[in-house]
């Protein structure tokens, strides 16, 4: 006898409508678990599923579809997350610390981040407004240079004080 219960609503395959309440944060939590084991498409549909359209959502779905290759989504996502970060000034959109002061950590950690390639963390809502901005505009001039949009990404570097090294190698290769 077959079943009466659609894929759709046993929520299989993505078919799962997006979820509210205290589910929706178990999914942003799943979601940031598999951003940390790599497990793109598996974050991507918990993100979709736990219908937040916050700034940390957008960012996470943005990093997602950065590294299955689909930089044109991914640039949108970003441009999203951007401007919702920007929507409410002082407040951090959504973000569970608005702008503060910054701390500086130690010099090594500042040469470390410095040097670094692009951050492949989650933003989680708990992260500073300014760290998030970071986050979001490394990435998008990552996906910015996938996409052949140059002028973006000396524009981001610039925004950003030309102090990540990656940054400087891509504008180095986008000059030659």
């Amino acid at each position: 006898m077959p079943s009466t219960i659609s894929e759709a609503k046993m929520g299989l395959l993505g078919g799962a409508p997006p979820t509210a309440g205290a589910d929706s944060g178990r999914l942003f939590a799943a979601g940031v678990t598999y951003i940390c084991c790599g497990a793109w498409p598996l974050a991507y549909d918990c993100f979709v599923r736990c219908a937040n359209g916050d700034t940390p959502t957008r960012y996470n779905l943005a990093l997602c579809c950065f590294h299955v290759g689909w930089y044109e989504e991914s640039y949108r996502l970003l441009a999203e997350a951007e401007r919702l970060l920007d929507d409410k000034p002082g407040k951090g959109s959504g973000l569970g610390i608005p702008s503060m002061p910054r701390r500086q950590p130690p010099e090594a950690f500042r040469r470390w981040d410095a040097d670094s390639e692009l951050p492949r963390c989650p933003l989680l809502p708990e992260t500073p407004r300014d760290d998030a901005l970071t986050l979001i505009l490394r990435l998008q001039a990552e996906a910015a240079f996938r996409l052949g949009r140059c002028e973006e990404v000396r524009t981001i570097a610039a925004r950003l004080g030309h102090r990540y090294k990656h940054l400087e190698n891509m504008l180095k290769t986008i000059d030659r």
